[in-house]
């Protein structure tokens, strides 16, 4: 008779990078982290020196933004930091200068209410309660799809097929669904575990395969393609996930939590793949 073992992939959490609020935005760029929180207008820096070294530097603050950013992404490709400003109806972008790193270059978008933000190649996706804008940084070019009528997004990615996977609640129930260029629906999430799914990363660059963050159910889950819940990658019991609230893809998975459901400081947790020991399977 033959055991055979099998060695399962499991998040390991590598580091903790802790600020005064909760969570609201995370970006990474080259060996700098950057996370915006709900409890000041700056952006705190940390310095990224291997997975167990970091350093925090000074907080980015300018002046045009007057209250905490909803949301943060950034452009490799632009060396820009892309900011929500619901508050005052815009996304600012700041680009990186060798004189003076990380100068308000003005609004990138305008006339929007930014719930959150994502980016894909040379596209920003905007998203709003109702809308996505899609910002073409090269071409200053914005188009808008709108969303189903009883669809209130939280977040959307942009997929390699050239649709998008939005998160938030339809008809104050939780939702995710993938919808075309026009916002027809090509496809949803039916898994009956949902409670508020409010963010979304990649989980590899040549997958398919999305995270999803559920705030209120402590959790982040994984999904493939079709929009099908394949297990849970994150959760409070196992890996003290806490109130999740972002998470991105780095190489590293970078997680927004809380340090513990009585406190309102937030924390950056860095995850990375660990293969675990073999294990048994049944005979």
């Amino acid at each position: 008779m033959f055991v055979f073992c099998v060695a399962v992939d499991i998040p390991q959490r590598f580091n903790q990078l802790p600020v005064s609020g909760h969570v609201c935005g995370i970006a990474q760029l080259r060996d700098e982290i950057f996370v915006c929180f709900d409890s000041s207008p700056s952006i705190a820096v940390f310095s990224f020196q291997g997975r167990q070294n970091f350093k925090k530097r000074e907080e980015i603050r300018f002046h045009e933004l007057t209250t905490p950013p909803q949301d943060i992404a950034a452009s490799d490709e632009f060396q820009r930091l892309f900011v929500a400003d619901p508050s005052a109806h815009c996304v600012w972008q700041l680009e990186w200068s060798s004189r003076l790193p990380w100068k308000p270059k003005g609004k990138a978008v305008s006339d929007v209410t930014p719930m959150s933000l994502s980016m894909n190649a040379r596209r920003l996706l905007v998203v709003e309660a109702q809308r996505l804008a899609i910002f073409e940084v090269d071409k200053k070019k914005l188009k808008s799809i709108s969303l189903p009528k009883n669809l209130q997004a939280e977040h959307a990615l942009e997929t390699p097929c050239e649709t998008f996977v939005v998160c938030g609640r339809e008809a104050e129930k939780p939702s995710i669904v993938e919808v075309n260029r026009r916002g027809g629906v090509v496809r949803m999430c039916n898994w009956h575990g949902l409670n508020f799914p409010c963010y979304l990363s990649a989980f590899s660059t040549d997958e398919a395969d999305l995270l999803v963050v559920d705030g209120k159910a402590q959790s982040v889950l994984l999904l493939n393609s079709g929009l099908e819940v394949v297990r849970v990658f994150l959760d409070a019991c196992h890996n003290g996930v806490l109130q999740p609230s972002r998470i991105v893809k780095y190489g590293y998975f970078l997680v927004g939590h809380v340090t513990s459901s009585e406190d309102c400081l937030g924390v950056v947790s860095l995850y990375g793949p660990h293969r675990s020991a073999l294990q048994a399977l049944p005979d």
